[in-house]
């Protein structure tokens, strides 16, 4: 159809002013800033790889994974705040060479112009010149080393010793041997190499020899000594010592000084004689006995300590002690002597 002339100017202003509508409404969209719009931003897109990583963080860690992770460290790893324990150096010399190093050795021997000496970092044996080794320096080393490990020694046995005297009585206690300590009550002990031995009483009998009693009285003769026999009962003593040169340890009840004799008994029948006395007419006693001289020496105050001169051969054997008035008290200390071959 066609319009008349006078239509189509009419419809073209009204064309134009809906153009124009519509490019205003468009412009906002493409013109404005979309900042305060981050909705209407494009977004990124991630590659396979990245979307692959993202789930497989949000995706749940497997069981074998969780106990790993909770597992407590071994032994080869340490934690930051965990302390290390210092190795210390093995056991061995220090070779110190001229240049102030040192070899850590077992043992070395010098063969001339060479060292040779046994490694204990390398285990194994090696040489170097002796005139690398400085020698006043390895000497002064191994002095050193000694005199220490004999403190420690020293120090190991007084702790030793301390420990086992901590309930002794140290104003009567008394040391005969190191670590042997004297027992702190009355008595006579023998110490039998590094042992001590409380010796016991026993109490010997006297025996007057009746067939001279007999004679004198049958013939009237008053000048026939008579004769007692100082017995002990049994064969042999209880207490048995093996040194061959003991020393005994005396300390009375009271103080009092003691005059004792060591005497060699012989064995007649189920009997030990102590020893012989004989009375003559004006009551004069002789006695007879296979004494031993002994040596007394004040050890400490009310305790004295006796030595023999001579070695004690196996058999057995009594001390006695005499009274102030010089007789001899019959309860005597009574031992045997076992020493083996070479004792």
């Amino acid at each position: 159809m066609r319009y008349p002339a006078s239509q189509r100017l009419v419809a073209i202003p009204a064309l134009l002013a809906l153009a124009l509508g519509s490019l205003i409404a468009i412009s906002p969209v493409f013109g404005q800033d979309d900042s305060d719009r981050p909705h209407l931003k494009p977004q990124p897109q991630s590659s396979s790889s990245e979307k692959q990583q993202s789930q497989q963080s949000a995706a749940p860690a497997p069981a074998d994974q969780d106990q790993s992770r909770d597992a407590p460290p071994s032994q080869a790893s340490t934690r930051p705040d965990q302390p290390v324990v210092p190795q210390t150096l093995p056991k061995g010399k220090k070779l110190i060479l001229t240049d102030g190093s040192f070899q850590l050795v077992r043992e070395y021997q010098r063969q001339g112009d060479r060292v040779r000496y046994y490694s204990v970092e390398r285990s194994a044996w090696e040489e170097i010149p002796a005139s690398l080794v400085d020698w006043a320096a390895t000497q002064k080393s191994e002095a050193e080393d000694q005199a220490r490990d004999k403190a420690l020694v020293e120090k190991i046995k007084a702790t030793e010793l301390a420990e086992r005297t901590k309930d002794v009585n140290t104003d009567r206690s008394y040391e005969v041997r190191p670590g042997v300590i004297l027992p702190d009550a009355a008595g006579l002990y023998v110490l039998d190499g590094t042992k001590i031995l409380a010796m016991e009483q026993d109490q010997a009998e006297s025996r007057m020899d009746k067939g001279r009693e007999v004679a004198r009285i049958a013939t009237g003769v008053p000048l026939i000594n008579t004769k007692h026999h100082i017995e002990l009962p049994g064969k042999h003593a209880k207490v048995r010592v093996r040194s061959t040169e003991p020393e005994f340890y005396f300390r009375p009840v009271d103080g009092r000084e003691p005059q004792i004799s060591l005497l060699r008994l012989d064995v007649n029948g189920d009997k030990r004689e102590v020893e012989t006395v004989s009375t003559n007419m004006v009551e004069i006693s002789k006695t007879k006995g296979h004494e031993i001289s002994l040596l007394p020496w004040d050890a400490a105050k009310g305790l004295t300590r006796f030595t023999v001169e001579q070695r004690l051969e196996p058999g057995e054997y009594a001390i006695t002690e005499s009274r102030p008035d010089g007789e001899v008290d019959l309860y005597v200390w009574d031992f045997g002597v076992d020493a083996g071959p070479g004792e």
